[in-house]
């Protein structure tokens, strides 16, 4: 009982220590405290926020409808930003204290989840890296944007998953989870991935662990095979976009012909079957015939014009991979939980079966459904779209020569471990950090040798700690979930970096970062038994983790007052607004100006209404206008008088450059950016 209450007053200690870091940092002079929104983007929840209590609607400019942004998140800044008819810094102040209290949570939750299975002072360590690591803090509480409420969401969701996975609960009991789930999903709606692969995983949690792991992979897999099937046929780019038209009726047909065709053929069963060539026949029988019907109603989907193009190979590639798949998961998960005891030998094609499945599927998926499906039916009702236009903008963009990025075209790229903005660069930054050390230790004659000979040791004791505990490892894995969180998170990765997406920001892999922490938490502990051997104490073990801990805070108040002085110089109190108000001065009141973003310049400018040009939290309407060619038509009709942004941008990229090309007079320059008149078309030229 003692300890309980120790490490409950951890948890309080925790989120009133973060409180008040928070508080510091919120009440700091205006200029200082703005260096917390250091992206644009979380201006548009906050313009948006603003303008739906002034009863403007859910609009950006008050012009157009929009939806592009993450209902969840929305829905919290609503009440914070009406206070900014009254003062815009104070509710700016006040969503830097809802985010702290929200990623304080998330830390408390991590630390509950691991300490049922780890030493509590390591948990305790992984809750405190949480909230104050720098490069977590950067990513996930600061700029005002979603990841805090969806990696809020999600840590629930795991904890709750794994605290009843072996209860038999009834259906009215499960529907908490079933709403928590569907929040993780508004939260953020690329969560849709590990949320559902977790439900899957939750619902067959009375089941083997054999037969939950195939179950999961399967559907994952279905998923991702059919992803990179299009990727490796077609190139990145315009092709892809043009010729990918595809790849959402077949991955459907998928998700239904191949499991159906598994389960008639008798590869999902509680015990472990054993590989024979009975057993492959098989699964090559059931993979074809699920790839024969698939291809088939493709063809036909075709024909009637469901769809215009349809790479042929990709079936081969589809079936190939799915075959590859089915035996290989069957074989990983024979050989991991070959050596289950005490199963339960129900039959899947038995009532007793389904009667303990189907509650626990109800309780999850139908709450989750109703609450996704009442925001895709408003959004399609009143905006036109039953998802987020943002999303389809910055795929759009992958076919266009534009300054925003390029689509992935390497491997390391592709899985998530390369470029500026990578899936695990939080995991990957231990490697880089030896890396870099190594570099400054060696001569410029030898390279990065020291930098490969630390990364190697660090390489060698992550696997010694895992094979030394391996039984622990699965053991753990299983009970946690971590394969279908992995599989979830693999799915969420290919999903951008596979299908020509780009512009991806850091906060899209906060839940690479949750799982990357839950990770480390079960690696330390790995070393923790390893050491054991040597009799190494819980106290000095526990020492560690606290001077581990202390290490990261002391990282986290450099920080904090790098960035966030005390005080501003009075010639500095409004730096933040060093270009606004010159856009005031050469604007006319109620004049209206176009930008590439805008968020900031928006949310501040008096009198002045901001248009987003890059579409991002504009409407589908004028979306289409800019598929069209026709986005300048759009821009007459609603009286566009200026546009303000990067020279290069407006005039020589993608895809302003012909959206703009004959309307653009200069005015001046504003700091970094270009003021312009914007010259309507001629009569009759439209």
């Amino acid at each position: 009982m003692r300890l309980k209450v120790t490490w409950r007053w951890f948890e309080i200690s925790l989120i009133i220590l973060s409180m008040l870091v928070h508080l510091y940092i919120a009440s700091r002079p205006a200029d200082s405290m703005m260096n917390w929104y250091a992206s644009d983007d979380g201006f548009y929840y906050f313009k948006v926020a603003a303008n739906i209590t002034n009863g403007l609607g859910v609009t950006f400019d008050g012009i157009n409808p929009t939806n592009g942004f993450h209902p969840l998140w929305m829905l919290v800044c609503i009440p914070v930003f009406a206070l900014a008819r009254f003062d815009l810094i104070l509710p700016l102040r006040l969503l830097i204290l809802v985010s702290a209290l929200l990623n304080a949570g998330t830390a408390v939750l991590i630390f509950r989840l691991l300490r049922k299975f780890i030493n509590p002072a390591t948990a305790a360590a992984m809750g405190i890296f949480w909230v104050f690591l720098p490069s977590i803090h950067h990513t996930v509480a600061q700029n005002g944007m979603e990841s805090t409420i969806s990696v809020f969401f999600l840590a629930l969701l795991f904890y709750l998953v794994v605290q009843w996975r072996e209860e038999r609960l009834g259906l009215l009991k499960l529907v908490p989870l079933g709403i928590v789930a569907g929040l993780a999903i508004l939260a953020r709606l690329d969560n849709v991935f590990v949320v559902m692969l977790l439900g899957v995983w939750f619902v067959f949690g009375l089941t083997s662990n054999y037969l939950r792991t195939i179950v999961v992979g399967d559907l994952a897999l279905i998923y991702i095979v059919g992803l990179l099937g299009y990727y490796f046929r077609l190139p990145a780019g315009p092709a892809y976009l043009a010729h990918s038209v595809s790849l959402p009726w077949h991955v459907a047909l998928g998700f239904v012909t191949l499991p159906l065709s598994l389960f008639l053929f008798g590869l999902y069963r509680p015990d472990v079957e054993k590989l024979s060539w009975k057993f492959l026949a098989r699964c090559g029988l059931a993979v074809v015939l699920a790839s024969g019907i698939t291809g088939a109603c493709l063809l036909v989907f075709q024909k009637v014009g469901l769809f215009l193009a349809l790479p042929r190979s990709v079936i081969i590639y589809v079936f190939i991979g799915n075959l590859l798949c089915v035996i290989g998961l069957r074989f990983l998960a024979g050989a991991v939980f070959g050596g289950e005891t005490n199963l339960e030998k129900t039959s899947l094609r038995s009532w007793g079966f389904w009667k303990a499945l189907l509650p626990r599927a109800f309780g999850y998926y139908i709450p989750l459904g109703l609450l996704v499906g009442i925001y895709m039916a408003w959004s399609f009702l009143y905006v036109g779209t039953p998802m987020p236009i943002s999303g389809q903008i910055k795929h759009w963009w992958g076919g266009l020569s534009t300054v925003y990025g390029y689509p992935h075209h390497t491997l390391p790229e592709l899985l998530g471990v390369a470029g500026k903005v990578s899936a695990w660069n939080l995991a990957l930054s231990p490697v880089k950090f030896l890396g870099k050390i190594g570099g400054t230790l060696s001569q410029p004659d030898s390279g990065l040798t020291v930098g490969r000979i630390l990364e190697t040791a660090l390489l060698v004791l992550v696997v010694v700690a895992l094979v030394s505990q391996r039984k622990w490892v699965v053991k753990i894995a299983s009970k946690m979930g971590l394969f279908a969180i992995f599989l979830g998170l693999y799915a969420h990765i290919l999903s951008y970096t596979s299908t020509s997406y780009i512009h991806i920001r850091g906060w899209y892999w906060t839940s690479e970062m949750l799982f990357t922490v839950i990770c480390l938490g079960l690696l330390l502990e790995c070393i923790y038994l390893s050491l054991q051997r040597f009799r190494i104490k819980p106290l000095a073990w526990g020492i560690a983790m606290l001077l581990s801990g202390l290490t990261v805070l002391a990282l986290f108040g450099n920080m904090v007052l790098l960035y966030f002085p005390y005080s501003v110089s009075p010639e500095h109190q409004e730096d933040y607004l060093t270009g606004i108000h010159p856009l005031e001065a050469l604007t006319e009141p109620d004049a209206l100006i176009g930008s590439t973003g805008g968020g900031m310049i928006s949310y501040f400018i008096k009198g002045r209404t901001v248009v987003n040009l890059d579409g991002l939290i504009n409407s589908p309407e004028y979306f289409q206008f800019l598929r069209l060619g026709r986005g300048a038509v759009y821009l007459d009709r609603i009286g566009l008088d200026y546009v303000i942004g990067n020279n290069y941008m407006l005039t020589k990229s993608d895809p302003y450059a012909g959206l703009l090309k004959g309307h653009l007079y200069k005015i001046t320059n504003i700091d970094d950016m270009t003021l312009f008149r914007y010259i309507p078309s001629p009569l009759g030229t439209q």
